[in-house]
């Protein structure tokens, strides 16, 4: 797809001003500074209803300045002003679609099939990425041929796109990955060899798709890139879906570490690490008077990790929990007049 400049794009909407409204990237030279063709850069962004934030994620796409994109959107059949916004960039757009999908995850997987390019990225449809990101991937992919992810740095932005703060960002070591990812795909690219390979995301997964994905990458000794030039701008918002679905998050979290103490390739400092994760999510779902959840992940930790990874303390928790939410919400409530 040939790059678009700010003047060709359809004018940003009333007040939106700065990068990728009335902004945009110098355009790179046609080829790589060592002659070669830029790699190409395939975009997926899955997209459902999020057309309040959708547009600015696509114009962080198209004015990257960068010569050689494909750009695909997987809609999941939106309901409010999203396709409207899609049509409008639709020259710019080498593929969408707006049909009923198995959800995030299942769309992502489409997208990634189809996908052409050298290397693939994902924008999820509120997020987007931050100036250069292009150049700096592509540029790390041409210099370290051997590697196959590519990751940066990332920000928190609000509904507005005001900063909030930064996101810590860390090399992907086991110890590093526990008990959240330390990388994010908001600024991330795989070489299309890892799709090639079979390696999708886990479509039993609604929320933490990414960091199960991650994990089995680090499992199978795939080489990951640091490109702190390379930023993405992760928003925070009340609609998020981690925000409205937090159950259904930390559930798919405790699902992941009770896997990852089964794993043979764990060494006993890791293992115990997840062991920890998985009693502090047997306290955040006491918290959170889910007292069905705590009793299953109470007796999953125990499976996992022998009597002596329970202690008395969950043991405690886990007699109030047989009295159901109710017993679980007066000792908690008590407590919390205690400490006040």
């Amino acid at each position: 797809m040939r790059r678009p400049t700010l003047a060709e794009l359809p004018p940003p909407p009333p007040r939106r001003a700065g990068w990728p409204w009335n902004e945009e990237c110098a355009p790179l030279p046609d080829a790589a500074p060592d002659g070669s063709a830029w790699p190409l850069l395939s975009i997926v962004t899955p997209s459902y209803n999020q057309g309040a934030f959708l547009e600015e994620t696509i114009r962080s796409v198209l004015l990257q300045g960068y010569p050689n994109i494909e750009y695909i959107i997987m809609d999941g059949g939106s309901a409010d002003n999203s396709i409207s916004i899609i049509k409008k960039y639709k020259h710019w757009i080498s593929h969408w679609v707006s049909e009923k999908d198995g959800g995030q995850t299942q769309a992502l997987n489409k997208g990634f099939s189809l996908a052409r390019g050298d290397l693939v990225g994902w924008q999820n449809s509120d997020d987007f990425y931050d100036r250069d990101a292009f150049a700096a991937g592509a540029l790390a992919s041409l210099r370290f041929p051997d590697d196959d992810v590519f990751f940066g740095e990332n920000d928190y932005v609000d509904a507005s796109s005001a900063l909030v703060c930064r996101k810590k960002i860390s090399f992907p070591t086991y110890e590093a990955m526990i008990p959240w990812p330390c990388i994010s795909n908001q600024s991330m690219f795989f070489r299309r060899a890892v799709f090639e390979r079979g390696l999708f995301l886990d479509e039993g997964f609604q929320h933490y798709m990414d960091y199960e994905f991650f994990w089995r990458l680090l499992l199978r000794g795939l080489r990951f890139h640091h490109v702190p030039e390379m930023n993405g701008m992760l928003r925070t918002h009340a609609e998020a879906k981690g925000v409205r679905q937090g159950a259904i998050a930390q559930a798919e979290g405790f699902k992941i570490y009770k896997w990852l103490v089964g794993s043979a390739k764990m060494p006993p400092r890791v293992r115990e690490r997840l062991l920890d994760a998985m009693r502090r999510e047997c306290i955040n779902d006491f918290g959170h008077y889910r007292a069905a959840t705590y009793r299953r992940h109470f007796f999953e930790l125990m499976g996992a990790g022998g009597l002596n990874a329970v202690t008395p303390e969950l043991v405690a928790r886990f007699i109030v929990a047989l009295f159901g939410a109710r017993c679980i919400r007066l000792v908690v409530d008590r407590k919390k007049r205690c400490v006040t």
